[in-house]
């Protein structure tokens, strides 16, 4: 048994049957100075069902005093520069905030994780460290552009992961969400609901 007290914590959960074709994800919620602050971030490359084909998507989260921002393609805009290990760079705008971050770990710093695959069930298939150095900026939008800056945080412990493949090289994308998808993922529809009222052999995986 361990106890723990006042020590930053993260937990997930992976919804689906497996991750997707690439991915990436910064999260941290212990800044210098920012007791409140925390940020969940990622992107990757995900297979359409139905279509044959894929798309890049990501999205950053903040939570700051009792604030939540989120920037999501299906509202603006979310790029990206992740390198196979070492850096991560990535910007977001909406319509009223705007936001970036850049983190980097050493050559040798973090751990091979066993990861879903679709293929092979758990392999080992992404890299993990909880020692990131972090600087994450955000900046409210005035009249569609950049304004004043609203937070200017750091960290030494920020979590961050690269998976799938292959990371040849630096990933540079923009995640734009495109039609039908932006109105589809916008539409006041009980998807939850809906997918309930299925056969559970017709269900996603994940529901």
């Amino acid at each position: 048994r361990f106890e723990f007290e006042d020590a930053p914590s993260y937990a997930e959960k992976n919804w689906g049957g497996a991750f997707p074709l690439k991915w990436f994800w910064v999260q941290c919620n212990s800044f210098e100075g920012y007791p409140d602050l925390a940020l969940t971030a990622g992107g990757g490359r995900r297979e359409l069902p139905l279509t044959n084909t894929a798309e890049n998507v990501a999205l950053i989260g903040i939570h700051c005093r009792d604030e939540f921002i989120g920037l999501v393609p299906w509202e603006g805009s979310v790029s990206w520069e992740i390198q196979p290990w070492g850096r991560w760079r990535m910007r977001g705008a909406g319509s009223l905030y705007e936001a970036e971050l850049e983190a980097s770990c050493g050559p040798s710093d973090g751990t091979e994780l066993r990861a879903p695959t679709a293929d092979s069930g758990l392999a080992g298939f992404c890299r993990d460290t909880f020692a990131g150095n972090l600087r994450l900026k955000v900046w409210k939008r005035e009249k569609g552009k950049r304004g004043k800056l609203i937070i200017n945080a750091q960290s030494s412990s920020a979590a961050l992961e690269v998976g799938g493949g292959p990371w040849w090289s630096e990933w540079c994308a923009e995640s734009r969400m495109e039609e039908p998808f932006r109105s589809l993922i916008t539409a006041p529809v009980d998807v939850d609901g809906i997918l309930k009222t299925l056969p559970q052999s017709l269900r996603p995986p994940g529901f």
